[in-house]
């Protein structure tokens, strides 16, 4: 269990032995949002849409009608597939992030800064949180990225990301906003054993939060069957007198609470050593204004148990966590996946299959007619007849007294029915062949195949944008709490145009000196962009870009070729060493030459001098 934002003296929202009422709030909250109907509406259909993934599509009524009729309860799942496919071409998606400065005075470090993100998302293991945060979306409608300091080490803080699925967090039934920067609270449960929750507090109070679910109106903290302890974590905001100032030292708007800026004012009076011999000193009246702020605060409880809490250390506006979601219905403000909607032709579907493989199984077969005596070897008929080299012996004169009654045939709406409810359940959930990689026309090129999958993608344009978006917001926080965590020497490995490579951040915090990287000392934002980049696709780009190089020869360096190439790493790196190599050269054998022209045109300017100064 990952502390939040714990500081080692950090006050307590409540003294020991009284009333926390920060804490009655919380409990109540959580019992207003475990009841509301966005969440429950969002409950009742998520656990069914992963049932239906899963295979687990029909009723219990379903089944036991089946069974009574002896009939298998076959299952043809057409959205197991669909919502893989809508996962991979997520994990396809080329994701690139673009650190640009706010000022100008931070334009160097943006790179660098690019790099460091880079480094520490793969660190972390964000991308594939995130990739586990689109598929619980696409499924079930929401997930949950949440960032913390992880202080083990309390002198090397570790910025740590965990992953809630949806059934584990609890928002604001009233919130809309997608950031939620307008949701009050925000609720992430951990059900953990004894043994774990004494490691984290041992002064943990089993007995209440035991008895605490046990009150019909009171949301329950204690599993006996599996003999956990739920322990909540919720963040919140609380409204702060603050006063707004313009601080004399940096000339920056910054803000403090009264007590605070009192301290403040009497530093600036007495002055603030600067190191280095310097005092700074400010005797006038500072600017300032009164107003108020919405500060994040966090706890960690359990029933009437408060193991945790305070204001946030982090220097982030809202809550440290991501949401991720898919598609929104407005009448109950909850989310839902892209499974919800293609339920009901999935149904229709397993039921069509059935009853058509029922009749096939049960349909009868031709029926034998003959007058007695015109079947010579009848036993054998009634044993032998299905086998492949069996004959009938007909008496002789008796052939026009045998015959066979014409097979019933199956109607073909229900192959046609097939067809429709397979195609709604593609057009429903957005996963159309294209996109599924089935060829349905001739040999056609890949630009063409490229616009075909590009449009079946703007189809999913909710469903990806969103995802863009929780994607941004996770790069932003996590780019803040870098800044403020990875403040020492630290060596990163960051890829560039020249591979692999280690550099330093944080070793020259003096701006004014050569190699300045304090990442801690800018401000930047961040732009994305992405691509699908599947394997036609790909191949498209790769073929697209081969044509034009060779048309115009030297244009398209070979690394931008190797980037769209299926090769190993290791040949990609040996080509584009190879490259360099070349062009190291030619410039060498250029300025050898320019060096061996020169000293011709040397030579013939002495020799015509030398003429002119004999005659």
């Amino acid at each position: 269990m990952g502390t939040s934002a714990v500081q080692p003296n950090e006050p307590e929202l409540g003294s020991e032995g009284t009333k926390d009422e920060d804490l009655e709030l919380l409990n109540k909250w959580l019992k207003y949002a475990e009841g509301s109907k966005p969440e429950t509406t969002y409950r009742e259909n998520s656990l069914e849409d992963y049932k239906f993934y899963a295979g687990d599509q029909d009723t219990d009524e379903v089944k036991v009608a089946l069974a009574n009729l002896k009939r298998p309860c076959t299952v043809y799942n057409e959205i197991k597939p669909k919502v893989d496919m809508l996962v991979g071409l997520a994990a396809q998606a080329k994701y690139d992030v673009t650190v640009v400065p706010v000022g100008l005075e931070d334009a160097p470090l943006a790179e660098l800064m690019a790099g460091t993100l880079h480094h520490f998302r793969r660190q972390s293991k964000v991308p594939r949180k995130e990739i586990e945060c689109f598929e619980h979306m696409t499924k079930g409608g929401r997930a949950l990225l949440y960032f913390y300091i992880d202080k083990s080490n309390p002198f090397k803080p570790v910025i740590m990301v965990r992953r809630y699925e949806g059934r584990h967090f609890f928002l604001d039934p009233d919130g809309q906003e997608y950031d939620l920067s307008d949701h009050r609270f925000l609720f992430m449960e951990t059900w953990l054993v004894k043994e774990e929750i004494e490691k984290y507090w041992p002064d943990f109070d089993f007995g209440s939060a035991e008895q605490f679910g046990k009150a019909a109106d009171q949301p329950a903290y204690f599993d006996e069957q599996k003999e956990k302890y739920r322990i909540v974590e919720g963040w919140y905001y609380k409204y702060l007198d603050v006063i707004y100032f313009k601080n004399p030292m940096t000339g920056l708007v910054e803000w403090l609470t009264p007590a605070e800026f009192k301290k403040f004012e009497e530093a600036m009076k007495e002055g603030i050593d600067l190191g280095n011999g310097q005092v700074f000193k400010f005797e006038g009246n500072i600017a300032q204004q009164k107003s108020f702020r919405k500060q994040p605060f966090y706890m960690i409880f359990s029933g009437n148990f408060k193991c945790e809490g305070g204001a946030s250390s982090y220097n982030w506006e809202g809550f440290p966590a991501v949401l991720f979601a898919a598609y929104k219905e407005y009448d109950t403000n909850s989310w839902f996946g892209a499974i919800r909607t293609a339920k009901d032709g999935q149904r229709t579907l397993n039921t069509n299959r059935r009853q058509l493989v029922y009749l096939l199984q049960t349909l009868p077969k031709g029926i034998l007619k003959h007058e007695v005596g015109a079947v010579l070897n009848i036993d054998d008929y009634e044993e032998k007849s299905s086998e492949p080299n069996f004959h009938l012996e007909i008496a002789k004169g008796q052939f026009e007294k045998v015959g066979f009654v014409e097979q019933p045939r199956i109607s073909p709406i229900y192959g046609l029915l097939d067809k429709i409810l397979t195609q709604s359940i593609k057009d429903e959930m957005g996963a159309q062949d294209t996109l599924m990689g089935v060829q349905t026309t001739g040999r056609e090129p890949g630009v063409t195949v490229r616009a075909r999958q590009e449009t079946g993608i703007a189809v999913l344009y909710i469903l990806f944008d969103n995802f863009r978006e929780s994607r941004h917001n996770s790069s932003k926080l996590h780019m803040s709490l870098i800044q403020q965590y990875v403040t020492e020497e630290t060596v990163i490995r960051i890829e560039g145009p020249k591979g692999a490579q280690l550099l330093t951040i944080n070793s020259q915090s003096n701006p004014q000196n050569e190699g300045f990287n304090d990442i801690t000392a800018g401000k930047f934002d961040l732009e994305l962009s992405e691509t699908a980049q599947t394997a036609t696709i790909k191949a498209a780009i790769l073929s697209m870009l081969t044509d034009f190089a060779q048309n115009n020869p030297g244009t398209i360096p070979p690394d931008v070729l190797m980037e769209y190439a299926d090769l190993p790493y290791s040949v990609k790196q040996r080509i584009r060493e190879h490259w360099e190599a070349m062009q190291e050269q030619e410039k060498l054998d250029k300025e050898r030459e320019y060096d061996l022209r020169l000293k011709e045109i040397e030579a013939k300017v002495k020799n015509k001098t030398s003429s002119e100064g004999a005659k």
